[in-house]
C-alpha cells in the first residue's frame, strides 16, 4: 500500500488555506471550507493514486459542505457526487447496531448489564481458554469491545454470495474463543457486533436488516442506505467502484459480500451519513426531511431520548484515566484539546471516516474508493481541526526520557490484543508484531508495519509521542512492562520469548537446513560402494518420510498464502473454504504422529546402543529438529 508523505500533504494544506477566498476560521463559511478541501484532496488523490473521494461537513444542525472529487467509475468517467454516489462504509455500519441496542434498552427490552446468554438460543461458555471461570459477557462489554473474544478474520467477507449464511447460523458456527476476562482488556471485535445484532433480532422478532430499515434508516431519512446485499436496481447503478493501484494500473473490484453484515455490510451515501451525524450531534433528534421525503411525512421526532443518547455518547470504558476510551460503540479521541467521537471503516476496496465534536456541534465524513484512504482520513481530520479548531495557547507536559537503567523493562516484542490465539489465524501474529526499543537519548521507539514512533514519559507509566499528540500507557508486572494501553479498542501484549517471530522463524529455518543437509547426505550415502556403517533402515525411513511431508506442508502453506483474490489482493483462504488448507492440516497431524514415533525410536536407539555413536548422535539431533518443528506447529495452532 502506498504511504502518504505527510510533509507534502501539510504543504498542500497551507497552500489551500492561503488560497482561500475568505480567511475565516468559521466552519460555516462554505467557500472557505471548499477551498480548503479542494487543496487537500487534489494532493491526496494525485499522490496516492486514489480515483475518488467525498467529504461532508455538518455544523449547528446543517450540512455546510458536501463535495465529491475524482471518479466513482474510471472507465465510464462517472464523477463522485454526494447523495448520488453510494459506497461501502465498512465498520461505520456498527453505529446502527449500537443505536438499535440503545432503542431496545430504552424500551426496557434489553439490559446492558445482563448476561447475554439471557437473550440467546445458544450458550457462550463460562470459561476462557485458560480454563478460568470469568464473569458473564454483557451488552456493555460488547459495546465497549471488552467482551474478551479472540479475533477471526476469515470469512467476514466471502468470495461468493452463495457462501452467505443467516446471521444466527453465522454467530453459532463462528463463536470465537474467550481469551480475556470481560471488562479487562479492549480488543476490537467484529463478532461482538454480530452477536449484538443477533440479540436485536431475537428480542425484536425481526431480521436485523429489517429492524434497521424500519426503526433506523427510514426515520433518519437515509433513503440511499441499506443492509441488503442484493442491492436494489437504483442503488446498484449508483454504486462507486472500489479500486487498488498496482504496477501502474487501477484494478477495479466488484461488490463485496459481507458475511458479518451488521459489522460492515452497509451501503450508503455521504449525504446519508451527514444525516446520521446530525442525529448524533442533536442527541437523538431526527433531522428534517431528506430531499426524497415529503415535508408532510409523519414520523417520530426522535431516534432516541436525549438522556439515552447522552448515555451512549458518554465514556463507558478507558484503559487508563489519561487516555481516550470508548463510548457505547464510538471511539474517543483527543486533539488540540477537543474531544472527538467517531468510527473508521475499511473494506477491501473502500475507506471511510465519521467524526464529530459534540461540544462544538460539528461533524465530518470522508470516504475514499481505495484502501489507501485508511492512512489519509486521519490526516484530513487533523488538518481540519488545525484549521478550524487550533490548540489553545500554553504548552502541555514535555515528554522526557525514561529513567536510566530501566531500558530492559520496556524492550521487547508485543502482539495486538486483537489477535487469534486458538486457530490457524494465529500465524498472523508472526507478521504483525510491535517492537519496542530505546534510543540513545532514552526515548522509546515503537515500530510496527514499517512505521516508527518516538515516545517520551509525561507521567509515571504515561507516554506521549515526541512532536505529536498520541499517548500510550504501560502496565507493569514486577517492574517489567507487560502491556501497552492505547486510546480506543486495542492494546499490545508482551509476547513470550518462545512465541516471538524471531525465535519461531529461526527454529523453522534451522530445522529446514538441518533436515535438508541430512537428506542430501543420506542420498549421497546410497551411492557409496562400501557404507561406513550398517544403515538404520527403519529410523531413516521414518525421518525421510517426515522430511518429505514437512517440505510438502511448507509448499502447501505457501500456496495457501499466495493464492490471491485478483481484485482484493488477499489470500483466497480469507474469503472461502480452502481444500488446500484442509490437506495441510491433515499433513500437520501426520507430522505430529511421526514426530512422536521418531522420539520413541531415538530413545530406543540410545537405550539399545543401536548403530554407531555418530549415527545415534545425529538421529537425536534430527529428532530434536523434528520436535522443534512440532513446537512451532503447536504454537501457531497448525494441527
Amino acid at each position: 500500500m502506498k504511504k502518504c508523505c505527510a510533509p507534502v500533504v501539510i504543504l498542500a494544506l497551507l497552500m489551500a488555506v492561503s488560497a482561500a477566498s475568505a480567511q475565516s476560521s468559521s466552519v460555516q463559511d462554505p467557500a472557505a471550507l471548499e477551498a480548503f478541501f479542494d487543496g487537500v484532496f487534489s494532493v491526496q488523490l494525485r499522490q496516492n493514486k486514489i480515483p475518488g473521494a467525498e467529504v461532508v461537513v455538518v455544523a449547528q444542525g446543517e450540512i455546510v459542505l458536501a463535495k465529491g472529487y475524482g471518479f466513482a467509475d474510471l472507465a465510464e468517467e462517472i464523477p463522485m457526487e454526494p447523495g448520488i454516489t453510494v459506497h461501502r462504509p465498512g465498520s461505520i455500519s456498527k453505529i446502527l447496531v449500537w443505536l438499535a441496542v440503545m432503542q431496545l434498552v430504552e424500551q426496557g427490552k434489553l439490559d446492558l448489564y445482563a448476561d447475554v446468554n439471557t437473550y440467546l438460543d445458544f450458550t457462550i461458555p463460562p470459561r476462557t481458554t485458560s480454563t478460568k471461570d470469568v464473569p458473564p459477557i454483557t451488552l456493555h462489554h460488547l459495546m465497549t469491545h471488552t467482551a474478551g473474544f479472540e479475533d477471526e478474520v476469515a470469512w467476514t467477507i466471502v468470495a461468493d454470495p452463495e457462501l452467505l449464511k443467516p446471521l444466527g447460523q453465522y454467530v453459532k458456527e463462528h463463536l470465537p474463543a474467550r481469551v480475556f476476562t470481560p471488562g479487562s482488556i479492549m480488543a476490537y471485535s467484529n463478532y461482538g457486533t454480530a452477536l449484538a445484532a443477533y440479540i436485536v433480532e431475537r428480542v425484536s422478532g425481526q431480521p436485523f436488516a429489517a429492524y434497521a430499515q424500519e426503526q433506523l434508516l427510514t426515520p433518519l431519512g437515509l433513503t440511499s442506505t441499506t443492509f441488503r446485499q442484493e442491492l436494489p436496481g437504483d442503488l446498484a447503478a449508483r454504486l462507486s467502484r472500489g479500486y487498488r493501484y498496482e504496477a501502474g494500473r487501477y484494478i477495479a473490484g466488484g461488490f463485496e459480500y459481507v458475511q458479518n453484515y451488521p459489522a460492515g455490510g452497509l451501503t450508503t451515501s455521504s449525504l446519508d451519513m451527514a444525516r446520521l451525524l446530525l442525529a448524533l450531534l442533536s442527541l437523538g433528534e431526527l433531522p428534517g426531511p431528506s430531499p426524497e421525503q415529503s415535508a408532510e411525512d409523519e414520523g417520530p421526532e426522535r431516534l432516541l431520548a436525549e438522556e439515552t443518547m447522552r448515555t451512549m455518547l458518554s465514556r463507558q470504558f478507558a484503559a487508563h484515566p489519561e487516555l481516550p476510551g470508548m463510548t457505547y460503540g464510538l471511539m474517543e479521541a483527543e486533539y488540540n484539546g477537543r474531544r472527538i467521537l467517531g468510527h473508521g471503516g475499511d473494506t477491501f476496496l473502500f475507506s471511510s471516516g465519521l467524526y464529530f465534536l459534540p461540544e462544538e456541534d460539528v461533524g465530518l465524513y470522508v470516504v475514499y474508493n481505495s484502501t489507501a484512504g485508511s492512512e489519509l482520513r486521519g490526516l484530513v481530520l487533523k488538518a481540519f481541526l488545525d484549521r478550524y479548531f487550533p490548540p489553545a495557547e500554553g504548552a502541555g507536559p514535555q515528554p522526557r526520557p525514561i529513567t536510566e537503567g530501566t531500558e530492559a523493562n520496556y524492550r521487547g516484542v508485543y502482539h495486538s490484543s486483537r489477535s487469534n490465539f486458538t486457530g490457524v489465524e494465529s500465524v498472523v501474529r508472526l507478521v504483525q508484531p510491535l517492537t519496542v526499543d530505546v534510543d540513545s537519548q532514552g526515548y522509546l521507539l515503537l515500530q510496527a508495519g514499517g512505521a516508527v514512533q518516538r515516545f517520551g514519559e509525561i507521567a509515571p507509566g504515561l507516554f506521549q509521542e515526541l512532536h505529536g499528540d498520541a499517548k500510550i500507557a504501560f502496565v507493569f508486572d514486577d517492574g517489567r512492562a507487560v502491556r501497552i494501553l492505547l486510546p480506543g479498542p486495542g492494546a499490545w501484549l508482551r509476547t513470550p520469548w518462545y512465541q516471538t517471530p524471531a525465535f519461531l522463524t529461526t527454529l523453522v529455518a534451522g530445522s529446514c537446513l538441518f533436515m535438508l543437509g541430512t537428506l542430501i547426505a543420506w542420498i549421497r550415502g546410497v551411492f557409496r560402494i562400501r557404507p561406513r556403517h550398517k544403515p538404520l533402515v527403519l529410523p531413516k525411513a521414518l525421518a525421510v518420510l517426515f522430511i518429505l511431508l514437512f517440505f510438502t506442508a511448507l509448499v502447501l502453506g505457501a500456496e495457501v498464502l499466495n493464492t490471491l483474490h485478483p481484485e482484493y489482493d488477499v489470500p483466497m483462504v480469507v474469503l472461502e473454504p480452502s481444500s488446500t488448507l484442509n490437506v495441510l492440516l491433515v499433513l500437520t497431524k501426520i507430522l505430529v504422529g511421526l514426530g512422536a514415533v521418531m522420539l520413541l525410536t531415538a530413545i530406543y536407539l540410545l537405550a539399545a546402543k543401536g548403530g554407531s555413536l555418530g549415527q545415534r548422535i545425529h538421529y537425536v539431533l534430527l529428532t530434536l529438529d523434528v520436535l522443534a518443528v512440532i513446537f512451532v506447529l503447536w504454537q501457531l495452532n497448525l494441527w
